[in-house]
């Protein structure tokens, strides 16, 4: 071991006992403990973790990072926008494939398919559902065809298929849209038949880059819409619409190389709707090539990294220099003095509390020698223990707060892409309120042409079967004051007389719990059929834009929120006023507002949803997904918690005990066995207090020196002294 700058070739238990020094054999009785004891451990750990965090920086603050998530090499979160717009898609063509079956269960429960004429029944039909491109009669039993009208019907569709309730089954057609076969079971005069009817299958049109496939559950391709599709995407298009059934995802293909690099994005989304007999088996695959996002440059994690280890490294040596190494040479120098070596003086160290202990080690050394106590001055400044721990943990603090000040309010550089895709999905949301509303006005429209000259107390069954559409909380009549009538679903909320126009969408109330909105058709003799939308389905069109989605009306009240919200709650922040009121100049504003993108958009700007007067508006923190700020702030945290926790511990295990062994020191140094020289922990400090201790000892047990002799001098001047006292 290292005893007063020496190193000895052996360990004091290979030493024979003859020629081990006193200071070895102290040490034996004086044991300390190891691992967490000793003043180097703070130091050793801290080392370690502070290391572990700047691996933590280097590998996890970088957007290319091994430790970040990516959708691929396309630019971040367009990948999973892709998968809403696929989404998106499939619930509109859900919703196009389920329309007619509404339309079909109220033709079916009217008065007006007990016309015994079936040709002027089906020009009927057809005058009022201008949609239907065919229309078939036929016998539920042997699916004879009984009379038609518009375009040939596909029955063989129909083929193996109970026609028992109402079923929907789309028909592909090569080089033509897709058709959806819709049937209804007749009952009353024609019980035993069939209303078979064929609408063509929408499919919104997608962007120039963007492609659109529409396949069965074989595998059977129902239309293509959009840009050509290459070969080198074919087997990730059959992957898609063989795994699209089991649920919704994103597939990533290989970077195009060239001047301008693309990634293939290939979303799709299954085409679920409980409306029919059975489902669809349908599945909605997009195709969209967007500019690869290559691997960032830039390690922003690097910068930090190097200094915290740099910090870490300087820290580690300026503590174990200044502090662990001084308190060891200290021990050495004390089981010396207190094993009876007392030969050589005590060092000095510039630790400020460990210099305090040398000085009384060596004024007990020289007092047990029996030398003059007259230590010589120090010539070199001291510095305090808590100087040194203090300097470190300014260092590590200052250190969090610069990364927290930098890289933690970094914001997200958010890709044109980006906002072009929140713009396109905020406007197929948008489009897709807007023909649900207007849709069921245009139920309420043909259900009312339907009625014809049908008494009003006939008229209960049809209000009975469009207050079983989802898309109304209630159905009903209304006479001129408007007196409620023949009633379905729950109790009205509106009140009062009709607008005058005949037939149109309305909002009720700009203030109240529930916001009212109704469509309203005329019938014959003066009454109304009013049907109040139910506000909540109002929700399900918005989910699919992927972001918080607003729809207020024109003094920026709010009628639906895809989250909590209060009725009537007008818009608090300034962006998104901006961007309704842009909205209203003609304007499609996208802007990226701090952290959150602005999208917003009309509802309609003509037809009937026009009168609204409704704008969506979307917020999505797109900011606040960053990986890179994220993971700064945990390490700044973490390091100010180290920081925090490394001071505490030198303090309660180093800076404190060392201070409390030097005023014990300079007591016993002064004579005095006053003070707590006893060891509190067993370390280099405890056996430094243990040596202190034994030093007192020693010197309680010194006899007193006796009277110095009287010198010559004395001895004549004496007797003089005495006589002229006398």
């Amino acid at each position: 071991m290292r005893t007063r700058g020496a190193t000895s070739s052996s360990t004091p238990e290979s030493t024979p006992p003859s020629t081990r020094r006193p200071s070895d054999r102290l040490q034996e009785r004086l044991p300390e403990a190891g691992f967490p004891r000793g003043v180097g451990v703070p130091s050793a750990i801290g080392f370690v973790l502070l290391v572990l965090v700047a691996c933590f920086c280097a590998l996890a603050l970088g957007a290319g990072s091994p430790l970040a998530v990516h959708g691929g090499d396309s630019p971040a979160g367009v990948a999973a926008a892709r998968r809403h717009d696929a989404e998106a898609l499939a619930k509109t063509v859900a919703a196009s494939a389920t329309s007619t079956a509404h339309d079909l269960r109220i033709a079916a429960g009217s008065h007006a398919l007990d016309d015994p004429d079936t040709g002027r029944l089906l020009t009927a039909l057809s005058t009022v559902y201008p949609s239907w491109r065919g229309t078939a009669l036929i016998d539920a039993g042997s699916r004879a065809l009984l009379a038609a009208r518009g375009e040939p019907v596909p029955l063989d569709a129909l083929a193996g298929v109970g026609l028992g309730r109402l079923t929907v089954r789309p028909v592909a057609r090569s080089g033509d849209v897709p058709l959806v076969l819709s049937a209804v079971p007749l009952t009353g005069v024609r019980a035993g038949q069939a209303l078979v009817v064929t609408t063509a299958l929408r499919l919104a049109v997608p962007p120039s880059d963007q492609f659109v496939r529409l396949v069965s559950a074989d595998g059977t391709v129902l239309g293509d819409v959009g840009s050509e599709i290459p070969t080198d995407v074919g087997d990730l298009l059959r992957t898609a619409a063989s795994t699209a059934p089991t649920g919704s995802g994103v597939l990533t293909g290989a970077t195009t190389r060239g001047p301008r690099p693309v990634v293939p994005v290939i979303a799709y989304a299954p085409v679920s709707t409980g409306a029919a007999d059975g489902g669809l088996g349908l599945a909605v695959v997009t195709a969209t090539w967007l500019p690869a996002d290559a691997a960032p440059a830039r390690w922003p994690g690097l910068v930090p990294a190097g200094a915290l280890l740099a910090l870490a490294v300087a820290g580690t040596l300026l503590l174990r220099r200044g502090l662990v190494a001084p308190i060891r040479r200290l021990r050495a120098d004390a089981l010396a003095v207190a094993s009876g070596d007392r030969d050589a003086p005590v060092r000095s160290p510039r630790l400020a509390e460990a210099r305090r202990t040398a000085v009384a080690l060596e004024r007990c050394r020289r007092r047990l020698r029996g030398d003059p106590d007259t230590p010589s001055p120090s010539r070199h400044r001291t510095v305090p223990a808590r100087v040194l721990v203090g300097l470190v943990t300014a260092g590590l603090l200052l250190w969090s707060g610069a990364v927290l000040l930098t890289l933690g309010e970094q914001r997200s550089d958010v890709p044109a892409a980006l906002v072009a895709e929140q713009g396109l999905r905020l406007d197929r949301s948008a489009d897709a309120l807007r023909s649900g509303v207007a849709g069921s006005l245009a139920e309420l429209r043909a259900a009312a042409r339907l009625a014809g000259g049908t008494p009003p107390d006939q008229l209960q069954p049809l209000v009975d079967q469009l207050a079983a559409d989802s898309a109304f909380r209630s159905v009903y009549t209304t006479s001129r004051d408007g007196a409620v009538h023949q009633r379905g679903g729950r109790k009205p909320l509106r009140d009062g007389v009709l607008p005058t126009d005949g037939s149109g969408l309305h909002q009720h109330n700009t203030s109240g719990r529930v916001p009212v909105v109704y469509a309203y058709a005329g019938l014959s003799g003066g009454r109304t059929l009013v049907g109040e939308l139910d506000i909540t389905r109002l929700v399900a069109p918005l989910q699919p834009a992927g972001a918080r989605v607003r729809v207020v009306d024109a003094g920026d009240r709010t009628i639906v929120d895809t989250r909590g919200y209060l009725a009537f709650d007008r818009l608090h922040d300034d962006a998104l006023r901006a961007a309704t009121a842009e909205v209203r100049d003609g304007h499609s504003p996208g802007r990226v507002d701090g952290v959150t993108l602005v999208t917003a958009r009309a509802v309609a700007r003509t037809g009937a949803a026009a009168a609204l007067g409704w704008v969506v508006v979307a917020e999505d923190p797109v900011g606040a997904n960053n990986s890179v700020r994220d993971g700064a702030r945990a390490a700044a945290l973490v390091v100010a918690v180290l920081a925090l926790l490394l001071g505490g511990w030198h303090e309660l295990v180093v800076v404190r005990p060392l201070r409390r062994v030097a005023e014990a020191a300079e007591l016993v140094a002064a004579g005095s066995r006053a003070g707590d020289g006893h060891p509190q922990r067993q370390d280099e400090i405890g056996t430094v207090a243990s040596c202190v201790e034994l030093c007192g000892r020693e010197l309680a047990a010194v006899p007193t020196l006796p009277p110095r002799p009287a010198l010559a001098l004395d001895r004549i001047t004496a007797p003089l002294a005495e006589q002229v006292a006398k």
